[in-house]
């Protein structure tokens, strides 16, 4: 049986791709708490309104082909995260990473989106090589 994080992040991801505006809103009211936040480098979208509002906008525009999750879905206890992606017709996309908490009602409170992939480290941190030799804490 799937845990109430496992429910909530699938609800929400599967509400990307629902066209239906009420359909997905009741996917919204199912999936995230009435006053959750998603928050982006540049903005903070807040509550179950401004989340709808964030998807008819992506949904709306023509050259979006389809959104899809491009990794497993880690979802144990009270948080989560995931990769996806959103394709467009004209062969490019617009990759993101998600993390999460829910609340006890089991609805997503906290969503941090980050968009683009997350490059590699052209060379080891300090850290890193204290971690190798042992001496790191």
């Amino acid at each position: 049986m799937p845990s109430p994080v496992q429910i909530a992040v699938d609800t929400y991801i599967r509400a990307w791709s629902e066209r239906d505006p009420a359909v997905r809103a009741s996917m919204i009211e199912a999936c995230f708490a009435e006053n959750g936040r998603m928050v982006t480098r540049s903005r903070e979208i807040r509550g179950r309104a401004g989340l709808a509002d964030e998807m008819t906008r992506l949904l709306a525009d023509p050259r979006l082909l389809r959104i899809r999750v491009t990794s497993a879905i880690d979802a144990l206890g009270t948080t989560f995260r995931f990769r996806g992606v959103a394709e467009f017709r004209d062969g490019t996309t617009a990759e993101a990473f998600d993390a999460g908490e829910i609340d006890a009602t089991g609805r997503i409170s906290l969503l941090l989106t980050f968009a683009g992939p997350l490059g590699e480290v052209d060379e080891p941190r300090a850290a890193d090589s204290r971690l190798r030799s042992g001496s790191g804490r």
